[in-house]
């Protein structure tokens, strides 16, 4: 019997099979590593597709309802006195007006809305706060209202409004020291501007156009805000 034939019916040393195992162990972590890699990989790129889908939603809805604000005025007490003025509740962190919900959003038709930032597990959240249109001249149940949350986490929330005569902007409205002579027909700004901070990935800044309906004001002789004749 030739040495060749002694060594194969011999098999492999122990050696040998160590070596040939450390190296599968090796393949085998070489290949954990990179599934577990394309694995994360894939949920960041599902996080962000996500959070982009949820960042145009809210966006869009914003739009929607910021709009069409109502420029109906109604008798309020202001600091000169008895006036005539929109509901229009306007700070450098929350705003509060009446708008149309869009019809797309199983809703539709006048309502009171709220923007601001509530608690939430896990941080703040950007609520948008709505409730139907009852004619009366202003809401403050917001505890009652329904509620989207549209951002989380938010850390900050920075509102500014647009005057449209000077296109300065201003963290309330009406800006300090303009008197009502000063402002525009509507009483309204011209846009808003929403800066957030904490929602990953990071919103940029959105500016969003007011467009009153001047039908929701006595004294207009446009068309009705949300159809039919000015109430």
């Amino acid at each position: 019997m030739s040495a060749t034939t002694t060594r194969r019916r011999r098999g492999f040393t122990l050696v040998e099979v160590l070596i040939a195992l450390v190296l599968l162990s090796l393949l085998m972590l070489v290949l954990t590593s990179a599934l577990r890699s394309m694995g994360q990989v894939e949920e960041r790129v599902e996080q962000r597709i996500e959070a982009a889908d949820d960042y145009r939603l809210a966006t869009q809805l914003l739009g929607d309802v910021l709009g069409h604000v109502s420029a109906r005025r109604h008798s309020v007490q202001a600091a000169g006195g008895p006036a005539q003025a929109p509901f229009f509740e306007a700070r450098p962190d929350s705003l509060a007006w009446i708008g149309v919900m869009p019809a797309r959003f199983g809703l539709g038709g006048r309502h009171y809305l709220r923007l601001a930032l509530e608690p939430g597990e896990g941080g703040a959240r950007l609520v948008l706060r709505y409730a139907p249109w009852n004619g009366a001249p202003a809401f403050s149940a917001w505890g009652q209202a329904e509620a989207r949350v549209l951002a989380w986490p938010v850390s900050a929330l920075a509102l500014r409004y647009l005057e449209p005569a000077s296109g300065q902007w201003s963290p309330q409205w009406p800006p300090p020291g303009l008197t009502t002579n000063a402002l525009p027909p509507s009483l309204l700004p011209a846009a808003v501007e929403l800066r957030l901070d904490g929602p990953a990935p990071a919103w940029p800044p959105l500016v969003v156009a007011l467009r009153a309906n001047y039908a929701t004001d006595p004294s207009a002789v446009l068309g009705g805000f949300g159809g039919g004749a000015p109430r």
